[in-house]
This record gives structure tokens, C-alpha cells and sequence, in this order.
């Protein structure tokens, strides 16, 4: 009985988890999301941009445009995210952003030698050759940047 108790518990939390991204942002109309999410915290807005990026069909990719207009102040929010995750589509989608940052010259990604360690101990952990390889590009994409 506890254990149901627990599962349910877990399954509400993670509906209720998802519910801003869900049905506050994403039932809204999308011809203005770029607009909205600049006026959600950068936590918000990340939770936004993995739901959009993750959940929707065709991914949301432009909602990195609004973290990676930050810079530097997105950063230590972005390395802890790293840090605290071992899945694939965290890595793939913090590279995303850091890629629009680079691309965008918000911040220069490729001058953080903390940050491009990180990253490269992430892709090197990562189990499927092809996704270590699409993530290796894309690191090397910010590391040729000019």
C-alpha cells in the first residue's frame, strides 16, 4: 500500500512538474513563443525549452535563442545542469544552446576551458556512437568558431 501511495505520489508530482511547460506554455499559440518565454526565469525558461526540445514533434529549437541571449549569465546554471545529469538529451540540448551562444557571440563558449572540459568528459561518456558522434560536431563547431 505505501508503495502505491509513493508511485502515485511521484506520477502527480511529475504531471504537475510538467504542467507549466504543458498547458501554460505550449497550448498557448505558437506564433509568439519567442516573445513569452523572455519573460519566464531562466529556470522556467530552460524547463520550457527541454519540453519543446524533448516532448514536441517538430522539437522547439528556437527557445535556445532566448537562454543563449543571456551569456554569461546563463553559464553556471547551464554547467550545473551538466553536471547533475548523466542523460543523453541534456548533454544534446545544453549543446544546442551553447552552440546559439557561440553562433551569436553571447558568450565565448569556446574560451571557457572549464566549460568545454565539461563537455567534452559528457560526449565522451555517452553510450551511442551516434549520438557521441552528432554531439562531438557540434563541439567542434563551437571550438572552429571565429
Amino acid at each position: 500500500m505505501i508503495r502505491i501511495v509513493i508511485l502515485l505520489g511521484v506520477m502527480v508530482g511529475s504531471c504537475a512538474a510538467q504542467q507549466l511547460e504543458r498547458d501554460f506554455f505550449f497550448k498557448q499559440p505558437p506564433e509568439n513563443r519567442l516573445e513569452r518565454i523572455r519573460h519566464y526565469s531562466l529556470q522556467d525558461q530552460y524547463k520550457i525549452f527541454r519540453y519543446g526540445n524533448d516532448k514536441i514533434e517538430p522539437p522547439a529549437m528556437e527557445l535556445a535563442g532566448p537562454i543563449a541571449e543571456k551569456g554569461a549569465a546563463a553559464v553556471p546554471f547551464l554547467m550545473d545542469q551538466l553536471k547533475s545529469s548523466t542523460d543523453l538529451l541534456t548533454v544534446r540540448d545544453i549543446l544546442l544552446i551553447l552552440k546559439t551562444m557561440s553562433r551569436s557571440k553571447t558568450y565565448d563558449v569556446k574560451g571557457d576551458t572549464a566549460l568545454v572540459a565539461l563537455l567534452e568528459a559528457k560526449i565522451s561518456k555517452i553510450k551511442d556512437k551516434e549520438w557521441q558522434a552528432f554531439c562531438q560536431e557540434g563541439l567542434q563547431q563551437i571550438k572552429d568558431s571565429k
